[in-house]
This record gives structure tokens, sequence and C-alpha cells, in this order.
């Protein structure tokens, strides 16, 4: 558990470095996001080990979930919820062992959800359904801006000294209160996916962090944003050498 959320924050404080490259520096990448964090991270010095240790901690949270998900001893909201971490967390790791294989040049990163959408709405149940993710996604992101914005963390990183924690409890509220904000635009842009019955709408982190930068003051919002996920990188990091679940 401990190995896999290093690995979760370290993907978060990637991807915050490389948007912030773009907001600030006017870097000119191909893939913000997921896909543009674990490819920063391979493009190190030893990159390959690198992201063959990123896919393993993450592999070892999704199966950590999973077995949070099928053992019973929460409830069944609590369940449901560890399986659709353990498959979100699954997913990632995979997307880094595609990268690491070179596989990804057969398949866009943003393709799978937009394919599983159009199947969504191809069916009479699918916009419902994609309806109800998207709130839920959208209250999920509420949820965190809200722990973000008052301090009232559901997990925190104890067992540092006073000053340290100090720090650390700002950090994990900038970034709690940055990836929420995402999420909620996330959850909006399935939303309108769903109303609007068009599979395109539905943007993947990347995506969505790119919406921001065309927005007013854009390049100012995605360098916040960036630096926010960069802190919720740290946050979750502190989280795993303290061993706390998130």
């Amino acid at each position: 558990m401990r190995f896999g959320l290093c690995a979760l924050g370290l993907v978060y404080v990637a991807m915050g470095f490389v948007s912030a490259r773009v907001a600030w520096l006017g870097a000119r990448e191909k893939e913000q996001g997921v896909g543009g964090a674990l490819r920063l991270l391979l493009d190190r010095g030893h990159g390959s080990w690198l992201l063959f240790a990123v896919a393993a901690g993450l592999a070892g949270l999704a199966v950590a979930y999973a077995l949070d998900a099928f053992r019973g001893k929460r409830g069944a909201i609590a369940r449901i919820g560890f399986f659709v971490d353990a498959l979100g967390y699954g997913v990632l790791s995979w997307t880094a062992v595609a990268l690491l294989l070179h596989l990804k040049a057969q398949r866009p990163s943003s393709s799978l959800p937009r394919e599983g959408t159009t199947w969504l709405l191809s069916e009479s149940w699918g916009p419902a359904v994609l309806e109800i993710a998207g709130v839920i996604v959208a209250l999920g992101g509420l949820r965190e801006l809200w722990m973000g914005v008052t301090g009232r963390l559901t997990r925190r990183p104890d067992g540092a000294p006073k000053k340290v924690a100090r720090v650390l409890m700002a950090v994990a509220r900038f970034g709690l209160a940055a990836r929420g904000l995402v999420l909620c635009a996330i959850g909006y842009y399935i939303i309108r996916a769903a109303e609007e019955s068009n599979a395109s709408r539905v943007h993947t982190m990347g995506g969505t962090l790119r919406s921001f930068s065309g927005a007013p003051y854009g390049a100012l919002v995605l360098g916040v944003l960036a630096c926010g996920l960069s802190a919720y990188g740290i946050y979750i990091i502190a989280l795993g050498i303290a061993k706390r679940q998130v």
C-alpha cells in the first residue's frame, strides 16, 4: 500500500509539472494529464525502470482495493467505492505498462473513455447511467474541494514534526482543492455528454486541463491547478509514508 500510494503521488507530481510547463513556459506538450505525466517519467534517466516501478505500485494498489471490495468488511457503498478505485488504479497501471511497451502509438490515451461513452450512448439506458456517473464524479470533486477549503481532511499524514505537519497540511488542502475543481469539471463534461448524446464531450484529466487553458486568464488558471495537482501528489506520497489509505 505504501509503495502504491507513493507511485500514485509521483504521477500527480509529474502531471502538475507537465501542465505548469505548458502554462508558464509555453511548452508544447503533446499530452497533458496522466499520459503526459507517464511520458515525463519515462523520459527521465533510468525512465524505464522508474515507469516499471510506478506501474507495479499502481497494480499493487489496485489489488489492495479489490481485496477490500470483496472482503465484505465494510458497507455496500464503501465496497463499491473500493471496487471503482481498484478499476481506476488498474487502468492507470495498464496505461503505464502500455507506454513502457510502446503500445501507446496504437491507441491514444483519450480513446478508451470515448469508446466506452459511445457504447453507453448507443444503449437506451446508457445516457441515464452516464449522467449519474457525471454527478458522482462532480460530487466527489465538491467533497475534495470542501475538504481543501475547510481543512477537514479525512486522512492526515501524521507522525511528522509540528512545523513539517503544518506545511504538509497547507499543501494537502491546496492539492485537494485543485483536484476537486478538476473533478468537478470532468463531471460537468460527462453530464454534458449524456445530455447531448455526444461522446466527444467527455474529457480525460488532460483534456480538462487543456479546457481550462482556453478560459480567461487561462495560463494563470492552468498554472495554479498544475501546482495544485503536484501538491496533491505530495500529499498522497506523505500518506504513503505514513501508511494512510486514501
